[in-house]
């Protein structure tokens, strides 16, 4: 089953960048530290959600990103982050690597189901396409490397010990 989702996503992968004509030599300038960040609440139930995303240029073809992302739940909250390097194979195209954990602080210990967790830490890999500098996407695995009971995003019932994802970036 994993081989034939590595297999779409390779073919996936050769078909968009056998669309790209030539690679570029240093396809970004050096643009030094950069931070983004945002956050929102959601007022049915005094939810919040936020994240930053730090980045920094090593050359011009290789970048060190942080993510974070802090949630906050009726029942708990939670802390998510990766670090990861980003190659840019030209100028839109690239590839990224790295580990990611989350961690999860329950609001009420005592209640029997509410026990806490201990950190989920898995490792991320994939590739990403800028479309334009607001609009970016990518597909991602994150593979699990110990076993916690807390599952995909938090919620105990769907157990993830490994996730594909495809996602896009909208700036505004």
């Amino acid at each position: 089953m994993e081989l034939r989702y590595t297999c779409i996503l390779f073919f996936l992968y050769a078909t968009a960048f056998s669309q790209n004509i030539g690679l570029g030599g240093e396809p970004r300038p050096n643009e030094g530290l950069q931070l983004e960040s945002f956050w929102y609440p959601t007022f049915f139930g005094g939810e919040r959600h936020s994240s930053f995303h730090l980045k920094y240029p090593i050359t011009n073809t290789i970048r060190a990103e942080l993510d974070a992302f802090y949630d906050t739940y009726v029942l708990s909250d939670r802390f998510r982050t990766d670090i990861h390097i980003k190659n840019y194979l030209n100028e839109n195209w690239y590839l990224f690597s790295g580990i990611e954990s989350e961690f999860s602080f329950n609001k009420y210990p005592v209640l029997e189901s509410q026990k806490q967790a201990p950190p989920r830490i898995g490792i991320i890999s994939g590739f990403g396409y800028e479309v334009n500098k607001n609009f970016t996407m990518e597909a991602q695995s994150n593979f699990q490397i110990n076993n916690v009971p807390t599952g995909a995003y938090g919620e105990p019932l769907v157990p993830m010990p490994q996730i594909y994802t495809l996602k896009g970036r909208m700036k505004f």
